[in-house]
């Protein structure tokens, strides 16, 4: 991140200009505002539909629902303070930069949990429901939840590290102070390259699990009229998981690396607002682009008639997908 000293939580004029703010708004604007529809859109079917209604459902609903809570606070609180340089809307950003930082914490330690969902689902397909049984998720979204309190709200208010607006860059900073500098660097940097390595580790383990797995799948499933279509998942998968974990890693790269490296504006506008919200807009898209069952039913079938609609999805377990069909 970026830092700000303890006085420029003193709200001030901005010091960009009027057309300078209006693109800026209009970027984020259409950036949160897809975002914001594509969590929805995740977030209703997978509370819903009655194929989502297991683990894996549970557990992006979850995550769709911090999406969307970031989403809207891009969307409604700051574009309004950058176009109209609303000084309570700034006095206010300093905890609004903390909500957008616990909600991101939320969707990393959510992708975590899915991460491990689906390498269970697909390296031990038996045993999966009572890994993965109602208690134990609903522990694992508890934990989703309760670690960024804790990091992301207590650590940074017990330490008046708070996330104020800086209009140089339109992002939010982090005041400079020891404290701050040790927040910053440990529960922030070190903490989410680390969720994202781990995932990364899970998602290769997962991806050889796959190729491990295919022979034996195509074995059993000769017979199978859906065999091609169960393979055809299975890439997608793999897909799913390299394109989420790259967009995650990059916009680590970009927040928390080289934005220090800036000192235009608009750089540093690209490199940490930008990227924190496109990152959120992008990950809905990957799973509704990807999953063709789902795009397909998001564009024929009305949201008052999910709870009727089938529809399988890649991460689902194998001896789940192969009931379903036969």
């Amino acid at each position: 991140m970026n830092s700000t000293n303890e006085t420029d939580l003193l709200v001030q004029p901005a010091v960009s200009s009027q057309s300078q703010r209006i693109v800026v708004t209009m970027v984020i604007f259409v950036i949160s505002s897809t975002g914001l529809i594509g969590n929805l859109s995740v977030f209703m079917f997978a509370t819903t539909l009655k194929t989502l209604q297991n683990s894996f459902g549970r557990l992006s609903a979850s995550q769709s629902f911090a999406e969307v809570i970031l989403c809207a606070v891009f969307m409604c609180f700051y574009c309004p303070m950058v176009l109209l340089d609303i000084p309570s809307f700034k006095l206010a950003s300093a905890h609004a930069g903390l909500i957008l930082l616990f909600c991101y914490d939320v969707c990393i330690f959510s992708h975590l949990f899915i991460a491990v969902n689906r390498l269970c689902a697909i390296s031990f397909p038996i045993e999966y429901s009572n890994i993965f049984n109602e208690r134990n998720t609903r522990v694992l979204i508890g934990l989703a939840y309760a670690i960024p309190c804790f990091t992301s709200i207590y650590m940074h208010l017990a330490n008046n590290c708070l996330l104020p607006y800086v209009d140089f860059g339109w992002y939010f900073g982090v005041n400079t102070s020891a404290d701050c500098d040790v927040i910053r660097f440990y529960i922030d940097f070190c903490k989410d390259f680390g969720v994202v390595a781990l995932i990364a580790i899970v998602d290769v383990m997962t991806i050889i699990m796959i190729k491990v797995t295919a022979p034996g799948m195509r074995l059993m499933s000769a017979n199978c009229v859906q065999s091609q279509k169960k393979r055809e998942r299975e890439i997608t998968f793999v897909k799913q998981c390299i394109i989420q974990g790259a967009v995650f890693a990059t916009e680590l790269v970009f927040f928390f690396i080289i934005s220090g490296m800036q000192t235009q504006p608009v750089m540093i506008f690209l490199c940490t607002t930008v990227s924190w919200s496109l990152v959120h807009t992008i990950d809905p898209l990957v799973l509704i682009l990807l999953n063709r069952e789902f795009r397909n039913m998001l564009m024929k079938n009305p949201i008052g008639r999910a709870r009727t609609t089938r529809v399988t999805y890649s991460t689902q377990p194998i001896d789940q997908v192969s009931s379903t069909h036969t």
